[in-house]
């Protein structure tokens, strides 16, 4: 039966559609200003968060004309109207539908690993990739639903903010020399800020040097084109581009940055809230190390140090800011992919690493531990991030939302915590959007402000 009344309703708005339209006074706001129809027929009117929608509709016009509210069934001026519901307005046997609903709920759309004009790697032609970003901006222009989100059926989802998750192009920048990121950048931020839309993005490891290549030319090598240099360009690309975004979020950016020493060179893990939900975000992965640079004579690789200042940073900032809502996010994937323990131990492919100078509370360079050891990447790295993690709000299903990149394929694994069960991770790695399998794929994701991830969706653009 309900079936049944429901499409009677979307009948009779796709003949309302053809032939009249109605349009509201309110009290208190511009209707075009919060109003927009959708190729459906009904028109969604979004308003502020907190507003009560008691007595919003002073007067009612029909094709720019204004009627009396009372011949209209139910009344628009006396009913009362619920978010989140479809409110049938019928009138001289015409329907007319509406959606009124709050601005509580916005959109993120995560991709990664574009390697842009890379060959091999999944990678992505910069043309490809700036109508792939294109497409993202203009979700929902139209009105109609390029994912559906079972948290709330009737939201036409719109690209509120967009998110890189590292492995931006070709290692060490656009030709392998240069560094500038050029390409991605004109292929991604540029294109966010015609459409004025947040783009934020964070590194891989192909966009800074790890601790240890099996190429010596990308470590923190000295030279125009050695790692430090490259590292630099990096970092600075990613620091300029959150600059330009700044006065959208509700705060300013927080950088980590270990309190004691100083460094040539730092990975700059960020954090910003939007919407009142925060957002934390590590370069490459949170145990990423700072390093002093090589020297021209000596001294060939640099010196790597601890992260142990930069991870107690982001401690002390969580447990500050424990009752706002989070989500997080690096490059690594927390379980995703039969080489992801090497990653999280600064392992290269075959095992090798670079110690730090300083001791390490998280010391994975050690001869103890084995090639991708899963049970010293737990006991070193994961469990105590879980645990840091875990002190701050927004879990869903008690759980920590976190979004990763570097598998190039879709995956969704809980990681839990080997020394208290209750600190787990639910990671989302999201696909290349090069992947010949999984191509132009992202996550579209569904949040509630202050309260954090409510759904997450895999699609494609």
């Amino acid at each position: 039966m309900k079936r049944t009344i429901l499409t009677f309703c979307l009948a009779l708005l796709a003949f309302a559609t053809m032939s009249a339209q109605m349009t509201f006074i309110l009290d208190g706001y511009t209707y075009d200003d919060v109003a927009q129809r959708d190729s459906k027929g009904f028109t969604t009117v979004t308003l502020p968060a907190g507003t009560d929608p008691t007595g919003l509709i002073t007067d009612v016009l029909v094709d720019g004309k204004i009627v009396d509210p009372a011949q209209i069934t139910p009344n628009p001026t006396t009913t009362t109207i619920h978010y989140d519901e479809l409110k049938v307005f019928t009138y001289q046997n015409r329907a007319y539908g509406f959606l009124f609903t709050e601005d509580v709920w916005f959109c993120a759309v995560f991709i990664s690993d574009c390697h842009t004009n890379q060959n091999g790697h999944d990678g992505t032609s910069a043309s490809d990739l700036t109508a792939i970003m294109q497409n993202i901006m203009n979700m929902g222009s139209d009105g109609k639903k390029k994912v559906s989100f079972a948290a709330n059926p009737n939201l036409v989802p719109k690209t509120s903010i967009v998110f890189c998750l590292g492995d931006i192009d070709q290692d060490k920048g656009d030709d392998g020399s240069t560094g500038t990121h050029t390409g991605f950048l004109n292929a991604t931020a540029e294109v966010a800020k015609s459409a004025g839309v947040p783009f934020i993005f964070i590194a891989g490891n192909h966009d800074l040097s790890p601790d240890y290549w099996s190429d010596g030319s990308k470590g923190v090598t000295y030279g125009s084109s050695g790692g430090y240099n490259a590292d630099k360009q990096t970092i600075s690309a990613i620091t300029n581009n959150n600059n330009y975004w700044s006065g959208y979020f509700d705060d300013g950016i927080t950088y980590f940055s270990p309190s004691e020493g100083s460094y040539d060179f730092e990975p700059n893990h960020f954090t910003f809230k939007y919407k009142d939900v925060r957002f934390y975000c590590a370069n490459n992965y949170w145990f990423q190390k700072p390093y002093d640079k090589p020297g021209l004579i000596s001294n060939t690789n640099g010196t790597m140090y601890a992260p142990d200042g930069i991870i107690s940073s982001l401690n002390t900032f969580v447990e500050n800011h424990t009752g706002e809502a989070s989500v997080w996010m690096q490059h690594y994937p927390w379980i995703a992919g039969s080489d992801c323990n090497r990653w999280w131990l600064d392992q290269n492919e075959t095992g090798q690493y670079r110690t730090s100078k300083n001791s390490s509370v998280y010391g994975s360079s050690t001869s103890d531990i084995a090639f991708n050891d899963v049970t010293a990447a737990n006991t070193l790295k994961k469990n105590p991030l879980a645990a840091i993690m875990m002190k701050a709000a927004g879990r869903t299903n008690d759980q920590v939302q976190h979004f990763s990149g570097h598998y190039h394929l879709f995956a969704e694994e809980t990681y839990t915590s080997t020394v208290n069960s209750d600190n787990q991770v639910h990671d989302y790695t999201v696909a290349a959007p090069g992947n010949n399998s999984q191509s132009n794929n992202a996550y579209v994701v569904l949040f509630k402000r202050g309260e954090g991830v409510k759904e997450v969706v895999q699609t494609q653009f």
